[in-house]
């Protein structure tokens, strides 16, 4: 069963005049890394709130931090200067909390587990899930159209669906933030703009804030409701664009003078990036 096709209220998305509690605020962060070439500024001077169940999406030219910048969030990297709250406090307390999911570009599942064992991984390591947070790994299954491939393994998958595995080990932890890196990448153009529209039913059904990276424009566009457009060398806020498109949303918004609209002032933005 696809998820487009499950069926559940469709709350209102979150805006932020409406938001009482922000899920992420970063306040002057720059991240500098030293090498053998000198001191490389990855980030400059971010600003940057994200209200609690919201989407943002982070788009730039390639070397202008996007992920470096999640990486911050996810208390991976830490700030050189700034500051940076998660969920009321330090990243690295959300982090000790397992209140963040991470989904990458590479699914990364373990081959020699099944389907359901890569979904339940995080309730086996580390402590497991925070008590009464685990969700039941089958029904994130269905949420993410893989009932039934339970007991398959990662190499009888398709690209898309063991994103969808990996989608479901995220969100196994009822994680409150979920941090995702051009998840969607490396898949072809119509797998692509499915798992465009699941992965906002996801979003719609959980309530979960989410940042998600992406090189495409039209990606960006669509998914977020605001789009936070990066300039490069050093990593910058060029602009934050809202993003005031109908819910829910279908590919097939694309071709609207509205969503064309939208594309062409993102692009002409990036173009000055």
């Amino acid at each position: 069963m696809a998820l487009a096709a499950l069926e559940f209220d469709r709350p209102a998305p979150v805006s932020m005049s409406m938001a009482d509690e922000i899920a992420v605020d970063l306040k002057q962060v720059s991240v500098r890394f030293t090498t053998e070439r000198g001191t490389i500024t990855a980030l400059d001077n971010i600003d940057l709130s994200v209200v609690t169940g919201g989407f943002l999406t982070l788009l730039g030219p390639s070397g202008c931090g996007k992920s470096t910048l999640l990486r911050v969030v996810a208390d991976i990297i830490k700030p050189s200067s700034g500051s940076a709250s998660v969920l009321g406090g330090v990243p690295s307390l959300a982090r000790s909390r397992r209140d963040i999911g991470f989904v990458f570009q590479d699914a990364a599942l373990l081959p020699w587990r099944t389907v359901l064992d890569n979904v339940t991984l995080p309730l086996e390591v580390g402590g497991g899930a925070p008590a009464g947070r685990a969700r039941d790994p089958r029904e994130l299954l269905e949420l993410v159209g893989l009932s039934g491939w339970e007991k398959a393994f990662p190499h009888e998958l398709s690209g898309g669906m063991r994103q969808r595995v990996s989608i479901a080990r995220a969100l196994v932890s009822s994680p409150k933030l979920l941090l995702m890196d051009e998840p969607f990448g490396a898949l072809d153009e119509i797998t692509r703009d499915r798992l465009n529209e699941e992965l906002l039913a996801v979003w719609e059904r959980t309530g979960t804030t989410i940042l998600f990276v992406t090189h495409s424009i039209y990606e960006a566009a669509f998914l977020g409701q605001q789009v936070l457009l990066l300039a490069a060398r050093p990593g910058r806020v060029r602009e934050m664009v809202p993003v005031d498109l109908p819910s829910p949303r279908r590919v097939a918004m694309r071709e609207t003078p509205q969503f064309v609209s939208l594309v062409t002032r993102l692009r002409k933005v990036l173009e000055t990036c």
